[in-house]
């Protein structure tokens, strides 16, 4: 997988929903994963809710990705 530079919650809610199909993976296992309800993930994926820091780790345990930051110089 590339590297991907999310700059807005908008931008990885796009990232989650499309890893989310590629694996396979319904809305509804990962909410139960994530302890979130089904409604959570469908706000969360359509952008019209922010993501907690939390719960992206949570989801980048299941859907397979790393969370990094990088400071500006």
């Amino acid at each position: 997988m590339q590297n991907r530079y999310i700059k807005n919650y908008k931008d990885a809610a796009e990232m989650i929903k499309m890893r989310r199909s590629e694996l396979g993976i319904t809305q509804k296992q990962l909410a139960d994963f994530c302890n979130l309800s089904h409604n959570g993930i469908s706000k969360l994926e359509g952008g019209s809710t922010d993501i907690k820091l939390s719960t992206l780790l949570k989801m980048s345990a299941i859907l397979g990705f790393k969370v990094t930051l990088e400071m500006d110089e």
